[in-house]
């Protein structure tokens, strides 16, 4: 699912400054299953999230969000070919949101796209 840049930014990183502090670990289903699959078919499904335009390459894990209004939302970059960066959050129930990399850095409180948490 695509959304515009403000409208994304919003949803995607309304989180705490601290979100990402290290607590009691937080698991999330989607993203464990995700994590079993081979690359080819992780990066097919976060470009779905992304739009049917985007054909993904290195999907990077970032991490899972352990605090805050973010807590328990995983992270993920990627790459579609020929057609910019982005990073897409994950949450339990497997519902994804997705913005650029751009983007991300401007409004992620110095998060950036392809960095772990």
């Amino acid at each position: 699912m695509r959304f515009g840049p403000a409208i994304a930014a919003a949803a995607v990183f309304g989180m705490a400054a601290g979100a990402f502090a290290a607590t009691k670990a937080i698991d999330n289903r989607s993203n464990a299953y995700l994590l079993k699959l081979p690359e080819e078919q992780r990066a097919a499904w976060l470009a779905r999230a992304i739009g049917a335009w985007c054909i993904g390459t290195h999907p990077f894990e970032m991490g899972v969000a352990q605090t805050g209004s973010a807590a328990g939302n995983a992270y993920w970059s990627l790459t579609c070919a020929g057609a910019g960066s982005y990073v897409v959050q994950l949450n339990e129930l497997g519902e994804a949101l997705a913005i650029d990399c751009e983007n991300f850095k401007a409004a992620g409180n110095g998060k950036e796209c392809f960095k772990k948490f």
